[in-house]
């Protein structure tokens, strides 16, 4: 009597585990022009496959109102060069733009994206994602910026980003731009989503830099109400944070963060040099607003020194930044309880260009909280750069957070996939092939 429960049981895992598939086109080639046909022809929850190769991009490529699987050959055998001219801001075009609808999985698979030689100097991205996706997945790929970040994604997308390499060595972008919405006051006014699948995941990628060059890199980034988690990656050389309400123009800070179980090792000689190049810096994370957990990350570092996980700033209470001032303003509550500070949540709603209404926004407490990090096995606390503002005890404590668990682990739309599985087809499908 067992028996139909028990194939009733595994049916049921089986369908939670194993993608669907639509059709799948293949291109004639790695070329904008082939893969742009392609796309074209597709239907939400197609797949296209781009063949080996090596392609420079001149004209980028915008999918607009599709969800599909776009996979390369793998991040080895696929490599697509940024060749896209760089316009004056704000139309500066990006190698891929893709703004999905919601619905189903958008999924970039296989591909290595190599920076080129063209200056960006509004960073606006080699890869961006937009738009209200809670279904995607960028996975597999290995990314090289060299004048732009390697990857933007923007809008109230939930998702992850996984098992990807980012070679920052040449230091001129970063490898993840993460931001919310326009301004980020949506987000600023919902509630947490701490520990929820409402984020944006970053998890199991490895980011580096060519140590030689010393100093410590930035890797990931963002404002603008971001939320994001970034758990078990590898960190070489290279340090993570956000930016606060002192972002030029009327960007909020970022929202929400949750950093745990990710590793750092650097060793901090330089052979460039005859001497330690930098042989010390303040923290591994850097951090200018929001609020969110910190917790069981590791670094082992040599040559040099790392005392604390995190560097805890807020810029507005020394220096005036439009449209916010400096702090105290119409925006703050006083002189030690400012506007998107570390330490704050959920508030009323602004809008508009020029923000309104004004006023403090009546943020809710929300402390940071902060527990069991190690550097060489020691385990490390935060740097505080803005006591008159960021107060320990009230916006950040050694403790873990009553209440809170993390999100499932590995994310659920990376189950049923593992590394370098892009190349792999499955049975049984219905296959198109791109115009030549």
């Amino acid at each position: 009597m067992y028996l139909p429960m028990i194939f009733v049981a595994v049916l049921l895992l089986v369908m939670n585990v194993i993608p669907s598939f639509g059709a799948t086109i293949r291109a004639a080639s790695c070329s904008r022009a082939h893969v742009g046909d392609a796309v074209n022809q597709a239907n939400n929850g197609d797949t296209i496959v781009v063949p080996a190769g090596r392609c420079t991009w001149t004209a980028n490529l915008k999918i607009t109102g599709k969800y599909l699987t776009l996979r390369g050959e793998g991040y080895l055998k696929t490599v697509i060069v940024d060749g896209v001219s760089k316009a004056s801001y704000p139309n500066v075009p990006q190698v891929l733009w893709w703004i999905p609808p919601a619905g189903g999985l958008a999924r970039l698979t296989g591909f290595t994206f190599q920076g080129g030689t063209l200056t960006d100097s509004a960073v606006k991205g080699m890869v961006v994602l937009e738009g209200s996706s809670h279904s995607f997945r960028i996975d597999n790929n290995k990314f090289i910026p060299t004048q732009t970040p390697g990857l933007r994604l923007l809008g109230d997308l939930w998702g992850v980003v996984d098992h990807n390499i980012f070679d920052l060595s040449a230091r001129k972008g970063y490898a993840i731009y993460v931001h919310h919405e326009r301004y980020g006051d949506q987000s600023w006014a919902a509630a947490s989503s701490l520990g929820t699948e409402r984020n944006v995941f970053i998890e199991n990628n490895t980011f580096m830099q060519n140590r030689k060059k010393g100093y410590f890199y930035p890797a990931i980034d963002g404002w603008s109400g971001h939320r994001i988690v970034v758990r078990y990656n590898q960190f070489d050389a290279v340090k993570v944070g956000n930016h606060g309400t002192e972002t030029s123009g009327r960007w909020r800070s970022a929202r929400q963060f949750e950093y745990y179980s990710n590793t750092w090792v650097w060793d901090m000689y330089s052979s460039a040099t005859p001497t330690i190049l930098r042989n010390a810096y303040p923290a591994l994370i850097t951090l200018r607003g929001g609020t969110g957990v910190i917790f069981n990350n590791t670094a082992t570092i040599t040559n040099g020194s790392v005392p604390h996980i995190v560097e805890l700033r807020y810029h507005r209470n020394t220096s005036s930044y439009s449209p916010w001032g400096k702090c105290p303003t119409v925006w703050d509550l006083n002189a030690a309880r400012c506007i998107d500070q570390p330490g704050v949540g959920v508030g009323i709603a602004l809008s508009g260009a020029s923000p309104g209404p004004v006023g403090w926004p009546r943020h809710q407490a929300d402390p940071i909280y902060i527990w069991n990090n190690k550097i060489n096995t020691q385990v490390v606390t935060a740097i505080n750069r803005a006591p008159s503002v960021v107060k320990e005890g009230r916006d950040y404590l050694y403790t873990s957070k009553p209440g809170y668990s993390p999100y499932v682990y590995p994310h659920p739309l990376v189950r049923g996939f593992t590394r370098e599985s892009t190349s792999v087809a499955p049975a049984n499908l219905s296959v198109r092939i791109g115009k030549n």
